[in-house]
């Protein structure tokens, strides 16, 4: 028999966990805004629009932050495994040293690309506050998953798999 002080406690969870995986607010109408970011290992610029038709995993991140390292490895294979299936994956660093962002691709072996963002790249995105903070874009160009925070390359598999 469940309490009701338990009961709410529920709701407020499932609320909660329903906004760590809905679109930011701020974005209009779940378009993901356009960019153009510097690749910070040879300079290239790199838009998002380039990528219209397939699906774009964008991953925030900052030097510093230790549960980003975490993930990046399973980023890392996600984006290997289904790079010929339609995938583009992109990391942005925001509030990071280039020559720090440098070393960390290559210490850990990324092969996506990893830019350099700013504060109207963040802003774009709705103020991304908490890293990391992912982007799962449709091939439409729409923002289909806002997630803040890590989660398991099987719950990224599952999502992008769905829009392959």
């Amino acid at each position: 028999m469940w309490h009701l002080g338990s009961l709410r406690m529920v709701l407020v969870l499932m609320a909660a966990l329903s906004l760590l995986t809905a679109p930011a607010p701020g974005l209009a109408a779940g378009k993901a805004a356009d960019f153009t970011l510097k690749d910070v290992l040879v300079g290239q610029d790199y838009t998002l629009s380039q990528f219209k038709g397939k699906v774009v995993m964008i991953n925030f991140f900052t030097f510093f932050c230790a549960p980003c390292r975490e993930e990046m490895p399973d980023l890392n294979k996600i984006y290997n495994e289904y790079k010929d299936k339609g995938l583009q994956t992109l990391g942005i660093a925001l509030s990071s040293d280039p020559t720090q962002i440098r070393f960390l691709v290559k210490q850990m072996g990324l092969n996506y690309p990893v830019l350099m963002g700013d504060d109207k790249v963040s802003k774009a995105y709705g103020d991304v506050a908490v890293v990391p903070t992912t982007f799962i874009i449709d091939k439409q160009g729409n923002i289909a998953h806002s997630i803040a925070g890590t989660r398991s390359k099987a719950e990224f598999e599952k999502m992008i798999r769905a829009l392959l």
